[in-house]
């Protein structure tokens, strides 16, 4: 039997019966020749973490007494053994023993204890079981069969663990469950270092709670602060989501788990990732540093940045430090860049209802481009409302108003609303720019280009350049009207249809002075435009238009000869409707 280093046998004709005798015997034949081999690899690995601390143990050589005992017997050819039977009571320093019966070794210093084993370490600690060996010279005890270890309000079960009363270290080489409030804890080995208060669980290790589960390879557990440090891959579980993560520590009181090395956290349809990780459980609050993409699968949108918030309870999270989203949906991805990203989320659903980017927002997909100041994207029906100084960028057009919303269906653009001050510049094929403003400007597109316009409000003007099919310019066509439809075709005007109030002018080339080439409030961006999807994180600055009502029209030359329609080809020009 393995015993304070040394292995030692005990006759079994001073059992109380054959029977216990067998038994007795084959125990000890089993631990003699298995346990060891375990043992001393556990023993060796737990005693390099506290091999500073066991160089400085003074250890002492103390008798251990016999405090009580209902019957003595004596054996010389045992070594001088005493087997003491009913109700034993033995103390050795400040430590008390207690069992059923006993073998002491008076010469060696050391005895067994049988039954109803029972030792009071100090005034928290206690431990029981069923055998004990135990060396005084070494101070060191071995507990079989029935083991548990109580220090305060937490209890350790096994069927193997050893104690050295100099290093206050239990350890179990073999399987154990600790229990600690409504914490269950379990290891295949592990040890207990009682001064300290501090737990070490080793491989296959569990940890169930009301609360949470946790799954592990090492954990460290001090219940005096109340604090669990992790290592190697680990799973956190709660009815809310999954973390898992390699490296950190858990506040048990406060709920609180710190995790680095590439942790995630997720759930069905969302997940998040970063180099280190904060949770607050009780709070809902997830906060991640430094490379974190936040995924979201039902809607297919990612959210990037060095620094992202995720409130649970509260349904929203926000990205900030070089922040980025992306709405994916094959090949064509939408980029979306702001100085701060919030995603707002359905609790129950676990899916995203909004992303809204605010301050320096640009964005960047292959058909469209855009740039404002706060910029929605409602994801149950795909609209992106632009506010705040927006311009957007839609194939060889530049769109501006006070609001715009744009209507994606299957990712491509579908329709865009200008709400108030609304303006669209395109270049022309050669030079000059083909302008359409008024109050409101609904677009509609088709396979990512427009096809029709609707001009609302009180005013809708028209500057269009108006060429041959060889190119040659015809003429500049100058109109306005109080609303308008216009028809494109091929990216170009095919037919304008102006309602009420009509005033139209073809003028050539010459005749129409430069600053008449352009309707009030012209401003053309092309170099604030993202060009693919890393310029969306250039700052720009842009000067936006001004409210100005005065047309062109009226700066143009009254002797300027009208063109009528009867002058111009049909094919040359666009054709104007009542």
């Amino acid at each position: 039997m393995f015993c304070g280093g040394g292995v030692h046998t005990v006759s079994t004709s001073f059992l109380p019966n054959s029977d216990n005798n067998r038994t007795f015997a084959r125990y000890f034949i089993v631990m003699k020749t298995k346990v060891p081999l375990i043992v001393s690899f556990f023993l060796l690995l737990s005693q390099c973490v506290v091999a500073q601390e066991q160089d400085t143990v003074q250890r002492k050589k103390t008798r251990i007494h016999i405090e009580h005992y209902d019957v003595a017997t004596f054996s010389k050819s045992m070594g001088d053994m005493q087997r003491l039977i009913g109700h034993v009571k033995m103390r050795h320093d400040s430590a008390y023993f207690f069992c059923d019966s006993a073998y002491f070794y008076e010469k060696t210093n050391n005895f067994n204890a049988f039954q109803n084993v029972h030792i009071i370490v100090n005034d928290s600690v206690e431990i029981f079981s069923d055998l004990l060996d135990y060396d005084g010279d070494t101070r060191f005890a071995e507990f079989f069969n029935n083991v548990r270890l109580r220090d305060d309000s937490t209890m350790l079960y096994t069927e193997y663990l050893t104690y050295d009363r100099n290093l206050h270290l239990a350890s179990y080489p073999d399987s154990a469950t600790t229990v600690r409030g409504d914490k269950t804890l379990r290891s295949h080995y592990g040890y207990y270092r009682d001064r300290l208060k501090e737990f070490s669980f080793f491989e296959s290790v569990e940890v169930t709670s009301p609360k949470y589960q946790m799954y592990t390879d090492t954990l460290f557990y001090n219940t005096n602060i109340e604090k669990m440090w992790f290592q190697g891959p680990t799973t956190i579980v709660n009815k809310e989501s999954v973390l898992d993560g390699e490296h950190g520590y858990y506040l048990v009181d406060e709920d609180i788990a710190f995790l680095d090395k590439r942790p995630v956290m997720h759930n069905e349809t969302q997940r998040i990732k970063s180099d280190s990780m904060f949770y607050n459980r009780n709070i809902g609050l997830a906060k991640a540093y430094d490379h974190v993409d936040m995924i979201d699968t039902s809607y297919k949108v990612v959210m990037r940045g060095d620094y992202i918030e995720m409130w649970e309870n509260r349904g929203f999270s926000f990205a900030t430090d070089s922040a980025y989203a992306i709405s994916y949906d094959g090949g064509d991805s939408l980029y979306i860049h702001g100085d701060t990203l919030f995603m707002h989320f359905d609790k129950k659903k676990e899916e995203v209802e909004k992303l809204i980017a605010r301050r320096n927002v640009r964005f960047f997909k292959s058909d469209m481009q855009g740039k404002c100041d706060t910029l929605t994207y409602l994801m149950a029906d795909s609209t992106i409302r632009m506010r705040v100084n927006p311009i957007l960028w839609a194939e060889d057009s530049q769109m501006t108003g006070t609001d715009i919303d744009i209507k994606l269906k299957d990712h491509n653009i579908e329709w865009v609303l200008q709400k108030g001050n609304g303006f669209i510049i395109s270049k022309d094929t050669i030079e000059g720019f083909n302008q359409i403003k008024g109050a409101d400007i609904t677009s509609l597109f088709r396979k990512g280009n427009i096809h029709r316009v609707n001009v609302d409000g009180t005013k809708a003007e028209t500057i269009y350049w108006i060429r041959d099919d060889d190119g040659s310019l015809i003429g500049i066509d100058v109109s306005d009207s109080e609303t308008m439809v216009i028809e494109m075709e091929n990216q170009s005007i095919s037919i304008i249809k102006g309602f009420k109030s009509i005033n139209e002018t073809m003028y050539p080339e010459e005749d129409l002075k430069e600053s008449a080439r352009y309707l009030p409030g012209f401003k053309w961006h092309d170099d604030a435009r993202p060009k693919d999807r890393d310029d969306i994180f250039r700052l720009v600055e842009v000067e936006m238009p001004q409210t100005v009502s005065e047309s062109p029209i009226s700066e143009a030359s009254e002797e300027t000869s009208k063109e009528t329609e009867e002058t111009q080809p049909k094919r040359h020009r666009a054709k104007r409707g009542e």
